[in-house]
């Protein structure tokens, strides 16, 4: 069948080896977080492409819609949500080698390659006094391209806002392999933008190949403050306040790591020039005393922040082992959703009452960067997966009932697509689901994703 894939694009690179192709159709998601229909799903790549330019993307992509042949596009495969696993027989795209990298410094942009490491262009801007404003857990691993596809939130979210905010141009090849290219520009006013369909759509409308993204100044000035507060409620209070205030932070963390009654943690950082940071730290800081809290020690909030990538790269060294557990044969799972200000405290305790129905444990509930951003972590032993999946599909329902959403920064994929009717509605999900169709009629891209 690949013989038409030779023919088509003689200099592209295929692997057909079992290994490789194994090791290319999962991302991390795992049957272990509640979710053991998830095995008997997964498949495996017939082969793995490597292009080394977007003409010969667009040349495999062009044959593959003509024999019928599902195309998924691979970054650094830390996807949460099975947004990059292979559900039935497919090319792998990987787009390690579409990694360049090209700093404008005075215009504060860099256009980067899909496959470029979030660390790799790190590391260029901060040769031009620059830094990304996505930072995500797993920035040594993470590509350009994927958190483009989730459009992720990262650490500095409460500075930069989610990926949307940074992304000012793109280059995506399309189904039928012609190529999209949209303008740079600080503001446009010409109708949709292209761009932003294809943002946080998982590679179901196009695969992007290369993008511009806005990127920040290096602070002058970063302080880092940790505090204890007597409630996660009390945390709330001040997230709210700060808001309110004007009092900007770079990244704002709240964490508790058992259920009510129970004291909370709360890190904040602040990035800007020469006493800007100074001054927005001292107002949080009056805000915290209000609120009951007290500061710990700095050592432990900059442990606690410079650790921030720490779980990433636990990962990274394992995950290769497609049954991979990081709990040893335990279910694990989370739940990351927005919810209205006014409704947070209903939903906290629809949560809390279906981790105590289950018998579950919780890890950790915490906020971040704004007081609408919830999200809990638990675990179970082995037999709790229907226990788990209850649990958070639990969390994710009260969200959207409270007119929220269920899910603010690692995607749809394959996991969450059954909710994907409750979270638009009917009508929106048709409206999406026409979008797709029209852009892509014989569902070459990245099949079985995002409820499409």
């Amino acid at each position: 069948m690949l013989e038409g894939l030779h023919a088509a694009c003689p200099t592209l690179a295929v692997d057909t080896d079992p290994a490789a192709c194994e090791a290319a159709s999962l991302d991390a998601l795992r049957p272990l977080r509640g979710r053991p229909d998830f095995g008997p799903v997964a498949g495996r790549a017939l082969a793995v492409i490597v292009p080394a330019h977007v003409g010969e993307l667009s040349a495999a992509v062009r044959w593959a819609a003509a024999a019928g042949l599902p195309v998924v596009a691979r970054g650094g495969g830390s996807g949460l949500m099975g947004a990059a696993a292979v559900l039935r027989p497919a090319l792998v795209a990987d787009l390690r080698c579409l990694n360049t990298i090209a700093v404008d410094a005075e215009s504060c942009l860099v256009r980067a390659g899909a496959g470029a490491t979030l660390a790799r262009v790190e590391e260029a801007l901060a040769a031009h006094g620059l830094m990304l404003g996505h930072d995500p857990w797993t920035i040594g691993v993470a590509t350009v391209g994927g958190v483009i596809g989730t459009n992720g939130l990262g650490y500095l979210g409460a500075r930069a806002g989610s990926v949307v905010a940074q992304v000012r141009a793109l280059e995506a090849v399309l189904a039928d392999g012609r190529v999209l290219r949209t303008r740079a520009s600080p503001a446009r006013s010409v109708g949709l933008d292209p761009a932003r369909l294809l943002i946080g759509t998982e590679g179901t409308l196009g695969i992007v190949t290369e993008a511009t993204l806005v990127v920040l100044p290096r602070p002058e000035e970063r302080i880092v403050r940790g505090y204890r507060m007597p409630s996660f409620t009390a945390g709330v209070t001040v997230a709210a306040r700060c808001r309110r205030a004007g009092v900007r932070a770079s990244c704002l963390e709240l964490s508790a790591d058992e259920l009510p009654p129970a004291p909370a943690f709360l890190l904040l950082v602040f990035d800007g020039l020469l006493g800007e940071a100074a001054l927005h730290a001292g107002r949080a800081a009056d805000l915290v005393r209000v609120a009951g809290g007290e500061a710990t020690s700095a050592n432990e909030a900059e442990e606690r922040w410079s650790g921030r990538h720490a779980i990433a790269e636990r990962w990274a060294a394992s995950r290769d082992a497609r049954a991979g557990d990081w709990l040893a044969g335990g279910q694990f799972d989370y739940a990351h959703v927005g919810v209205p200000l006014a409704a947070l405290e209903g939903v906290r305790a629809a949560a809390h009452a279906l981790i105590r129905h289950h018998g579950l444990r919780l890890i950790e509930e915490g906020l971040w960067h704004w007081p609408e951003l919830y999200s809990v972590a638990l675990s179970g032993p082995a037999d709790a997966a229907a226990a788990v999946r209850d649990t958070i599909d639990g969390i994710l329902r009260a969200a959207q009932d409270a007119g929220g959403t269920m899910e603010y920064c690692h995607g749809v994929g394959w996991k969450l697509a059954h909710l994907m009717e409750r979270e638009h509605g009917a009508v929106g999900l048709d409206v999406l689901r026409r979008v797709r169709a029209a852009l892509d009629p014989a569902g070459v891209l990245n099949p079985g994703k995002g409820g499409l």
